[in-house]
C-alpha cells in the first residue's frame, strides 16, 4: 500500500517516480515504496516546473522513470532516458 493520489487543484501536477526495469514505485528518497508513510507524490504548481524536475531526476539516474499526472489522476507525461530530450516531454 502506498500514499493515496493527492487532491489536485486546476493546473497542479503530481510527479511519481518508479524503477524503470520493474515499475516499482519509489519514494522521494528513491527507496522502494512499501508503506503509506512514504511520500511518493510531489505536487507542483505548474507543468513546466514538474517537467524540469522530472528531467533532472532522469538525467541523474537513467534507471528511473517519472510519470506526471494532472487532476483526476490523468497521466500527462512519462519521462524516461529514451525520451528525455524530446520537446513533447
Amino acid at each position: 500500500m502506498i500514499e493515496e493520489f493527492p487532491v489536485l487543484e486546476d493546473g497542479e501536477i503530481a510527479l511519481l517516480r518508479a524503477k524503470r526495469a520493474t515499475g516499482h514505485v519509489i519514494d522521494d528518497n528513491f527507496q522502494l515504496a512499501i508503506n503509506v508513510s512514504q511520500k511518493v507524490f510531489t505536487v507542483f504548481n505548474d507543468i513546466n516546473a514538474a517537467l524540469h524536475s522530472a528531467r533532472e531526476i532522469v538525467k541523474r539516474n537513467s534507471d528511473i522513470e517519472v510519470c506526471l499526472y494532472g487532476k483526476e489522476n490523468v497521466m500527462l507525461h512519462l519521462i524516461t532516458a529514451d525520451n528525455l530530450e524530446s520537446p513533447n516531454q
